[in-house]
């Protein structure tokens, strides 16, 4: 006996953005979770003549088993998901399932629907109880956040009750410690309302940057904080190893000398290098000697899991689709989820924008990838017509190009003096070595070091050095740097960002004369400096973490076109936007120079930047 499916609406108008409803609903990890439904287990991506999907299964009341595979939600950002799933035996025999959402006034109208199929009686008499009540259930969750934000709570996310299993006397003494260190003390209330009432989910593999934006502090002092809490036990910490393309992390190792320099990814069936500044990301988790939590998946596959992505659409062999969605002035491309080909869809030039129609994007995918391809667009409403003529079907994803602002890349906090002063095991294996893309460096050096032995005797000199290099590694730590290692009296020090390491650069030089006045140095120490800004090589260097390639060699040899008490840079640094800014808050007029640096190919232009200028005729 075949049976009809039943549908299952609900809805209601929310006096809230509709951006903001969309961030609450399209968590559906935490939906789940916080609506009592059961945890779910997931197999690997099947990818057959029937479909693309995953196996999955979970306990119900601990008493009996589903099973089911759950094809690739779909969705629209800001507009509405879907879910289908097809179970595999009992008393269901397909869900589809999901939100619809449209402004209404200054407010956002929600729908809720699911249709249940049921395979037997017992489905028939089941589907009115599960659809009904969870399609009630999710707008009492939006009234409850609503309830929540009336009530002016700093993270208004609807929580489920559950057992609590911290340890209170150990949190609140390690915290007591915490606070005698060098963070922002109105940090640590925070981190306990965290640790105590956060979910399973929101204390296992923590964003500080993300946690930043939530709790409207300085992203770089929620770090610290972590950091220092990692050190005193109150946290763990974790490298994430992210796919470059479905951007979900793939592999865990708790040190970097664990590491692999190669993962896999399941869902894109590819394996990837490692890369320091994108595809490894720190996460921090608390320990579990404070509060036990545990790793329970109860969706795997919502739109919040990829936040990067505007739209993705599951489309059989032979199907066509049309979108209708607006479009931004960032980089974007079209991807076909498993296979990888994809799609840039450059933004038009302002002056070559016409016409007011709603412009039609057309694109087609075969086997050999997408037609046309590179698109063009201008920011606004589109209509996106896909058409899937390949033999398997296609999942295809809209995404953003820029990568996650919330991650605390291994680049980064590797070029933190903080970070190498409280974890200097965090290295590499020896043998090792992972790229990173875009790194600064800069280099240092005592002009006439040699005379300055000879002229004040060994010990006073290497007093001063000393002196200097604290001077020095003061002001990289203030700029979120790195010093990575002296040679000589020389320096190298790491920035992951360019403008920090030319305003260290720039503060050193216009800071030194200080520094020789407070001690008394005569001869005054002068110091050479260059900066450069590339991809590089990070290797264990006798259980250091240290850098080569070019442009670390580019970067030294810079350095020794300096002329003393100046700041050399190369012409792709000198002109970066961000270095620019940085520029604006220091005096200098720049002497621009055509040289050959020692052992590297081609002609360099190089900007020498002198803050010690000549009086004005």
């Amino acid at each position: 006996m075949a049976f009809s499916p039943l549908r299952f609406v609900a809805e209601q108008q929310i006096p809230l953005p509709l951006e903001q409803v969309w961030e609450l609903l399209s968590n559906t990890d935490h939906l789940n979770r916080t609506l009592g439904l059961p945890p779910v287990s997931y197999g690997a991506p099947v990818d057959t003549k029937e479909g693309f999907y995953r196996e999955a299964s979970a306990q119900i009341f601990k008493i009996f088993s589903l099973s089911w595979k759950e094809y690739p939600f779909e969705w629209i950002r800001n507009e509405r998901y879907t879910v289908l799933r097809l179970f595999e035996g009992g008393p269901l025999e397909r869900f589809f399932g999901g939100v619809e959402l449209s402004r209404e006034g200054p407010g956002t109208r929600v729908r809720v629907f699911a249709d249940l199929t049921p395979r037997n009686l017992l489905g028939r008499l089941i589907a009115p109880l599960a659809g009904q009540k969870g399609v009630r259930n999710t707008l009492n969750y939006c009234a409850k956040f609503l309830e929540l934000v009336g009530s002016r709570a700093e993270d208004p996310l609807p929580r489920p009750r559950q057992r609590n299993r911290t340890s209170q006397k150990l949190l609140d003494d390690l915290l007591a410690k915490l606070e005698g260190l060098p963070i922002q003390a109105a940090l640590i209330p925070r981190l306990r309302h965290r640790l105590l009432e956060g979910t399973d989910a929101e204390v296992l593999r923590m964003r500080p940057f993300a946690l930043a934006e939530l709790w409207k502090a300085d992203p770089h002092e929620v770090l610290r904080l972590f950091l220092y809490a990692t050190k005193l036990g109150l946290l763990n910490l974790s490298w994430e190893f992210m796919c470059p393309n479905c951007r979900v992390a793939k592999a865990e190792y708790l040190t970097l000398v664990q590491a692999s320099s190669r993962f896999h990814c399941d869902t894109c069936g590819a394996d990837y290098e490692a890369n320091l500044d994108q595809y490894v990301e720190l996460r921090f988790s608390v320990h579990p000697a404070v509060r036990e939590a545990e790793s329970t998946v109860y969706c795997i596959a919502g739109p919040a899991n990829t936040p990067h992505i505007i739209a993705q659409q599951y489309l059989p062999p032979g199907a066509e689709r049309e979108l209708s969605l607006s479009l931004g002035g960032e980089g974007l491309r079209l991807r076909a989820l498993r296979y990888n080909q994809i799609a840039s869809l450059n933004r038009t030039p302002d002056h070559l924008r016409a016409g007011d129609d709603v412009p039609l994007l057309h694109l087609t995918y075969t086997e050999g990838g997408w037609e046309p391809a590179p698109l063009s667009y201008r920011p606004g409403l589109h209509r996106i017509r896909l058409w899937n003529r390949s033999s398997k079907a296609l999942v295809a994803v809209l995404e953003k190009v820029r990568w996650d602002p919330y991650a605390v890349t291994a680049a980064q906090v590797t070029a933190l003096q903080e970070f190498r002063d409280l974890f200097s095991s965090e290295v590499l294996a020896p043998g090792q070595q992972i790229g990173i893309e875009n790194l600064s460096i800069l280099f240092t050096d005592l002009k006439g070091s040699t005379s300055l032995y000879e002229s004040v005797g060994e010990a006073p000199a290497f007093r001063r050095v000393r002196m200097h290099f604290e001077f020095l590694t003061e002001r990289i730590k203030k700029n979120q740097g790195a010093l990575v290692k002296t040679i000589g009296d020389a320096v190298m020090a790491v920035f992951p960002l360019p403008e920090r390491a030319v305003r260290t650069a720039l503060e050193v030089q216009s800071q030194i004369a200080g520094f020789n006045r407070s001690l008394s140095v005569e001869p005054p120490l002068i110091l050479k400096v260059g900066v450069h800004h590339g991809p590089a090589i990070a290797v264990n260097a006798n259980n250091y973490l240290d850098y080569f390639g070019r442009t670390v060699n580019i970067a030294a040899r810079i350095q020794r076109e300096s002329l003393g008490g100046d700041v050399v840079l190369t012409e792709e640094l000198f002109q970066n936007p961000a270095v620019q800014q940085v520029l604006k808050d220091f005096k200098f007029e720049p002497a621009i120079f055509r040289t050959h640096l020692k052992g590297i190919e081609g002609e360099f232009t190089l900007y020498r930047l002198s803050l010690e200028l000549p009086p004005r005729s």
